[in-house]
């Protein structure tokens, strides 16, 4: 019935785990970030301090090489196939994948938000004479001589 699952899963999860940690340069931005806590640096985090962010990085690691590995005891035949080994890897990977998600969602807003940091509104463009977009200059009608 899922002859294909456990290959797909040994497949997948390590791609999964290259996603999250070292791609787009996450470490280097978690370098250069201010992570200390917002009751001694009022600029900084609310609950991702660094050593928060150690401890789920690390824990997203652990999770996918250990669900990895499973996929391969799996398919060598090690451990037999069934529904505790396909729910451990459904696990891993909806983990690894919602993990993912939020920070794609954080990184795009981030990359969006207007340098003051507050979305400011952007106001419609108002014609001043029919046609004509405010500041323009309307055409010089000649007069016609008769």
């Amino acid at each position: 019935m899922f002859p294909d699952f456990y290959a797909t899963a040994a497949q997948v999860l390590p791609v999964l785990m290259l996603a999250l940690i070292w791609e787009s340069r996450f470490l280097d931005r978690l370098t250069a970030q201010n992570r200390r806590p917002r009751r001694t640096d009022p600029d900084g985090v609310l609950f991702w301090t660094r050593p928060r962010v150690r401890a789920y990085s690390l824990f997203i690691v652990a999770t996918i090489m250990t669900g990895t590995a499973l996929a391969l005891l799996v398919l060598a035949g090690a451990v037999p196939p069934g529904e505790a080994p396909r729910a451990v890897l459904t696990g891993c990977a909806l983990l690894a994948l919602a993990t993912l998600l939020t920070r794609v969602v954080v990184d795009v807003v981030a990359a969006t938000r207007p340098p003051g940091g507050e979305d400011e509104p952007v106001a419609a463009p108002v014609e001043t004479d029919v046609g004509h977009p405010p500041g323009a200059t309307p055409p010089a009608v000649e007069p016609r001589g008769r």
